[in-house]
């Protein structure tokens, strides 16, 4: 009975399949655009060409009047319904693009174009406005094309997804802290983000203060909508000038976790209650905070002390010297360390009128900065090194250290000292400074006592350099040299530069070169190479040597060439018969391995012969 009502069941199942596949080509096939009727200048958007059947072509209009960041990107759905035995199945495939804004005015989207079945299809036209002010919490997603219950990417509102930026304080004092904060709401799934564009802070000095950790989640309630809350983004700002202040956008790309509500199309899936892949997209979503804009107050010029260099914030300022009592050259340090809440990188110096006996080097410098949630704080410490000269008593007077408090809306004055110095022992110590104290000199009868005064003459031992043989030997040389050179060089040139010479000369290596790799043909006995790389060889030679072209030379002009430099005749004929021996050997080579030692021993015979008398020839000329 149970096998009976699975036959029948798997029945309906494929009698539903063949009823789906015919629906489906059955169907009228559309193209349809969409995209948001308004957006901003700067504001990113999708425009979605969505198609109820698999294309064969897609081809998409042009985007001139915007900026493509990405696209096309595909994505396919099939959604299958079986009521009463009656299937019905709908098939869409998407292709979207991301484009940017980037001028404003009036701009349509042209048609997009499909193939299917061989047949062509268009989709509608879309015009959309640009407008100069970008909206606040992200980009303006575009109408949704999609089946009922089915969530994408072109349903991501900004409701959905925003980032939030908030400020301690919207109407500072110049130079005062304020805290910022980035906080991205969500109440669909992210399973990552990223931080595309960060503000300049521009005008402003600025302190990184985010966590380097995982951000931890809360829960806020906004318009009684229930959001997950991240903190992505901290820090300290400090205006630098008064006025209004504006900061910049900051831009965050969310990769949203979407599922559709919609059935994958599969009936094995319907029947054991849907899959549970392939219904889950990551869907990539970019969100721009809102702007911020801050009021500056400039600071009150009313009871400003001299002292006073921009510091704002709350500080607290110590002093202390190591040696009070002292000998002369002993050194002893000065030590002022400034510690608050505030731009600590900001703190100057104070002003010391220090004594002229005492030497005071630049102070050494140490930050302890600390960035945490509340702010920048910490402490930058000056460390001076200061060596009496002279003995006596020294006083530094009255340290003063002037900042703004702004929850006081006041300037404070701190104060250390004065401290006093008391220096013994005697100036005049070696290494002392030339410019600090006194010396007293002691006149004398004699400061300078000679060793001979009597009167004495000076004769010269030895032979001078200057002036010698060797002398102007040396001074000559290397002018003569550079002239051998000069000579010898300009030679060089010019025998280059004749052609035939050259040719003549290298004639004799050009022939080794050639009858060494005859030798390694011969031993490995390919005949044809052989004859062919002898008869190079000579033939080569032969042109160099008598310096006739190889397209002008033949038998007439080498016996000519021969009569001509007064070569014997027999040593003439003797290597024009191996020249005829071997291009005759080319055309018809022998069985035998002793033709080709015996042609080899001849070749090699005959030029170094021919060399020889070519030689002579010019021994006796000269």
């Amino acid at each position: 009975m149970n096998s009976i009502r699975i036959i029948r069941t798997l029945f309906i199942w494929f009698l539903g399949m063949a009823q789906a596949t015919l629906s489906l080509a059955a169907q009228d096939i559309s193209i349809n655009l969409s995209a948001p009727a308004q957006v901003a200048v700067g504001e990113r958007f999708r425009v979605v060409f969505t198609v109820n059947a698999r294309p064969a072509e897609f081809t998409a209009p042009l985007f001139s009047d915007f900026r493509v960041l990405s696209g096309p990107s595909q994505s396919t759905s099939t959604s299958t319904q079986i009521i009463n035995n009656q299937v019905t199945t709908t098939f869409t495939i998407s292709y979207t693009y991301v484009l940017e804004a980037v001028k404003e005015g009036r701009f349509s989207i042209g048609a997009a174009s499909v193939v299917v079945d061989g047949t062509s299809y268009s989709s509608n036209t879309h015009t959309i406005t640009v407008s100069g002010q970008a909206s606040p919490g992200g980009s303006t997603p575009p109408p949704s094309t999609q089946q009922p219950g089915q969530q994408t990417e072109a349903q991501i509102t900004s409701r959905d997804i925003f980032v939030r930026a908030e400020v301690s304080n919207n109407n500072p004092y110049q130079s005062e802290q304020v805290i910022i904060t980035y906080k991205l709401f969500t109440r669909l799934p992210i399973s990552r983000y990223s931080i595309e564009k960060l503000p300049s802070f521009q005008g402003f000095w600025s302190e990184n203060l985010t966590d380097t950790s995982q951000p931890p989640t809360t829960t806020e309630v906004i318009d009684g909508v229930q959001y997950s809350v991240a903190e992505i983004r901290r820090a300290a700002i400090f205006p630098q000038r008064s006025g209004e202040l504006r900061i910049e956008p900051l831009e965050v790309e969310c990769l949203v976790r979407l599922r559709s509500q919609q059935r994958s199309g599969s009936i094995f899936d319907d029947f054991f209650g849907g899959s549970v892949f392939g219904n889950v997209q990551n869907v990539p979503h970019v969100v721009r905070s809102n702007q911020v804009t801050l009021q500056v107050r400039p600071l009150p010029s009313q009871n400003r002390p001299y002292s006073f260099k921009g510091q704002v914030g709350r500080y607290e300022m110590t002093a202390s010297i190591s040696e009070q009592e002292l000998d002369v050259n002993n050194a002893t340090n000065l030590k002022i360390r400034i510690e608050g809440n505030g731009n600590i990188r900001m703190v100057e110096k104070p002003d010391i009128q220090f004594p002229q006996n005492l030497e005071v080097f630049d102070p050494n410098v140490a930050d302890h900065i600390r960035n945490e949630r509340s702010g920048v704080k910490g402490s930058r410490e000056y460390d001076w090194v200061i060596i009496p000269r002279t003995p006596g008593e020294f006083t530094i007077p009255v340290i003063q250290f002037s900042y703004f408090d702004p929850s006081a809306g006041r300037y404070v004055n701190q104060t250390a000292g004065p401290f006093t110095l008391h220096v013994t022992g005697y100036a005049g110590v070696a290494g002392e400074s030339s410019s600090t104290g006194r010396s007293e000199f002691q006149q004398i009868t004699q400061d300078i006592r000679f060793i001979v005064t009597r009167p004495f003459s000076l004769t010269t031992f030895g032979q001078l350099f200057y002036k010698s043989r060797t002398f102007y030997i040396l001074l000559i040389l290397p002018f003569l040299l550079f002239a051998i050179l000069l000579v010898a060089g300009r030679r060089e040139v010019k025998v280059r530069s004749n052609v035939m010479l050259m040719r003549n000369r290298k004639a004799d290596k050009l022939a080794r070169k050639r009858l060494k790799k005859a030798a390694i043909l011969m031993r490995t006995k390919d005949e044809l190479l052989f004859y062919d790389e002898i008869f190079k060889a000579l033939w080569g030679y032969l042109s160099d040597k008598l310096s006739i072209p190889q397209s002008k030379l033949n038998k007439e002009e080498a016996i000519k060439a021969f009569k001509q430099k007064g070569i014997s005749e027999i040593i003439a004929n003797d290597f024009l018969e191996v020249l005829n021996n071997c291009e005759y050997a080319r055309f018809a080579p022998s069985d035998s391995a002793n033709d080709m030692e015996d042609m080899y021993g001849r070749a090699v015979q005959s030029i170094i012969t021919l060399e020889k008398e070519i030689r002579n020839k010019r021994l006796n000329l000269a």
